[in-house]
């Protein structure tokens, strides 16, 4: 699962995820999958062990033009993935796998990567 691609939509927002090679289009037009970059420091997300989860923040702005619109977990043979909404505080729990990698999407700056 850490090889996923993942395709996001530049006019309505839909996120698409392949598990292999794939031609996506979406509103008309052909996607190209996100390469994930490491965070700077105003994305970087804040990541504590509690009990047997991850929980996941961060001071990024939630607004409706500029938000994290997902936050995903890629680990061995399992993807876990989260809907992040604007206007909401992110917050997330994930389960917490050994080794794995934790990647989100900026509305404005595209997909992260940290591994964990």
């Amino acid at each position: 699962m850490k090889k996923t691609s993942y395709y996001v939509c530049p006019a309505c927002g839909n996120l698409v995820l392949a598990a292999g090679s794939a031609q996506i289009s979406c509103c008309g037009r052909r996607l190209e999958a996100l390469t994930p970059q490491k965070p700077d420091e105003a994305h970087r997300l804040r990541v504590e062990q509690v009990e047997d989860e991850w929980f996941l923040t961060s001071e990024h702005p939630m607004t409706k033009e500029h938000y994290l619109s997902f936050v995903a977990l890629a680990a061995g043979d399992r993807l876990t993935l989260v809907k992040t909404y604007p206007e909401w505080e992110l917050q997330v729990r994930l389960p917490r796998r050994v080794h794995g990698m934790l990647l989100w999407y900026c509305t404005g700056h595209g997909l992260f990567r940290q591994p964990l």
